[in-house]
Formats: structure tokens, C-alpha cells, sequence
């Protein structure tokens, strides 16, 4: 004969008890929930090559000071990524994936097959972007955009071109040029050396393709030329400074975002970079 099944009149009582309980931490979550999505933007977008084939496995990240990665995520086969990423500005970003990155690539790994990196600088992440990448052998590294007060009406640019076929080169004939992932922060420089070795990383000026894009207008380049940017005391490259003129339309954000594309053209390396400008917001004098 079975056991007869009595009910337990203090775990009956339980249940509502551990219902309510559920509720009420349900119910502060949900505050927490919307500061934390509040605090946040969605950055999503396609990283492809410049034929347009999508790349999969390429981390996409952002960094803060120190090239400390803060967030980062990984593109599908689509070429595909999506990221929460806490707001605030963050002074790089960049997409590369690791397994053809010139440092970081297996052996197996051919060199024509192996590719630099994109790079964003002072990115600001103040709402929901999409953001689209391209990226081949060539690097727009340290991208700055900024305005000569009392000049002409124009945006000066400053960047070195960093070109994977140059620096495979550079790097075979100097290896002590090797600096990746190096802390520098600490080191102590020395004055160029008159002797020093001029090593080009990118094509001169003349010798390179150049497009720019202000709030994804494009704007006319008014003049470009090379300058000699400084290494060590023993090496020197090359970077540019070009004139570009102001897009015809503003837009209703805080900041521009600059786009450069560049082009070798002595040997076809290409790639992007991406920099934003928070707009001016001085003081305005009487009769202005």
C-alpha cells in the first residue's frame, strides 16, 4: 500500500515568501539593467578589404591609455561584429586579425598574405554607431586633424604612412627598427643624429593616392607634402601634412569624424584610418 502524502504547511509558506523575494530583486534589477544601458552605446558594422570581401576573425577593440584594450570582439565569416562598448572617448581603436598581422602571424603565413591594422584615434562613444572598415597593408597611424587659428578657413591633417611592403623591407635591413608592443613611455631620447638613416615607411606625397572625408563628405585637398618625422637619434621617416578644405555641410554632432584612405602607389598597399574632432566651443566675445 502506498505511503500517504501529507502536506508540509511550513514549505507551503515558503513558496510565496521566495515568489516575493524573486519579484523584489527583479525589481532593483531593473533599474540597474537601464543605468548600465544608459551608460552604454552599441557599435556594430562590416570589416572587409578593399575588393569588398568580408573578413572574418579580425578583433575589433578599443583601447585606453596606454593601448590598454578596454573592450573588443571578434567579425563572423559576414565580416560582422557587434559590441557594447561603455560610453566615453577612448583614444584608439583598431581591427586587425592576429593570425596575418605582420608581427603576430604564423610562419606559414606567406608574406604577401600578411596585413597591418586599422586604426580609429580619440574615438568618441556617445551613442549607437555603425561602423564600417577597411583594412589591407597599409597603416594611417597617428591621425590628427586641427585648425591654425587666424589662418584660412581649412583643416590641417598630420599622419604617417606606415606601409606593410616598406616596412618588411626597413624591418629585414634594421631589425632593431622592431618596436611593436614595445613600452617606449620611459625612454630616454637623443637628438637626431646628422648621420641618421632616412627609412620611408610610406611613398612620398606626390607618390601617393590620398582621399579624405569629413562627416563621410568628400573634400578637396588643397596641398600635401612630406615632412621628416623623427624615430630614434639613428632613424627618420615619413609623414604628411595636408590642407583640406571644410566640408560644405555641418552635422548636428559634437564632433567631425575624418576619414583618410591611402594608396601606395608604387606598390599597391592600401588601407584607412579614421579620426574625431570635438568641435570648438569658446567663449564668443562681444560684436562676434
Amino acid at each position: 500500500m502506498p505511503s500517504p502524502v501529507y502536506n508540509n504547511p511550513q514549505k507551503n509558506k515558503r513558496k510565496p515568501m521566495k515568489a516575493i523575494l524573486l519579484f523584489l530583486l527583479a525589481c532593483l534589477a531593473l533599474p540597474l539593467q537601464a543605468q548600465t544601458e544608459a551608460d552604454s552605446v552599441t557599435i556594430r558594422g562590416c570589416v572587409t578589404d578593399f575588393q569588398g570581401l568580408p573578413l572574418d576573425s579580425t578583433t575589433v577593440l578599443w583601447q585606453g591609455n596606454g593601448f590598454r584594450i578596454v573592450a573588443q570582439t571578434l567579425t563572423g565569416k559576414d565580416g560582422r561584429y557587434t559590441i557594447r562598448l561603455p560610453k566615453g572617448k577612448y583614444p584608439s581603436m583598431a581591427a586587425v586579425n592576429f593570425q596575418r598581422y605582420l608581427h603576430t602571424a604564423p610562419a606559414h603565413v606567406a608574406e604577401a598574405d600578411k596585413r597591418l591594422e586599422f586604426w580609429g584615434w580619440d574615438f568618441i562613444a556617445d551613442r549607437d554607431t555603425t561602423l564600417d572598415i577597411r583594412y589591407h597593408r597599409m597603416e594611417v597611424y597617428g591621425l590628427r586633424a586641427f585648425r591654425i587659428p587666424g589662418s584660412v578657413p581649412a583643416y590641417q591633417l598630420f599622419f604617417q604612412p606606415q606601409g606593410l611592403t616598406r616596412m618588411q623591407k626597413a624591418i629585414e635591413e634594421h631589425p632593431e627598427l622592431l618596436m611593436a608592443g614595445k613600452d617606449l613611455s620611459k625612454t630616454e631620447q637623443q637628438p637626431l643624429d646628422p648621420k641618421a638613416l632616412y627609412l620611408p615607411l610610406g611613398p612620398a606625397a606626390d607618390r601617393a593616392k590620398i582621399t579624405v572625408w569629413i562627416d563621410g563628405e568628400e573634400v578637396k585637398i588643397l596641398h600635401k607634402q612630406s615632412v621628416t618625422l623623427y624615430m630614434t637619434d639613428r632613424f627618420c621617416t615619413n609623414a604628411y601634412l595636408l590642407t583640406v578644405d571644410r566640408p560644405k555641410q555641418d552635422n548636428a554632432l559634437p564632433y567631425h569624424v575624418f576619414k583618410v584612405e591611402l594608396e601606395d602607389l608604387a606598390n599597391g598597399d592600401r588601407g584607412e584610418g579614421i579620426y574625431y574632432l570635438e568641435k570648438e566651443t569658446y567663449v564668443t566675445g562681444q560684436g562676434n
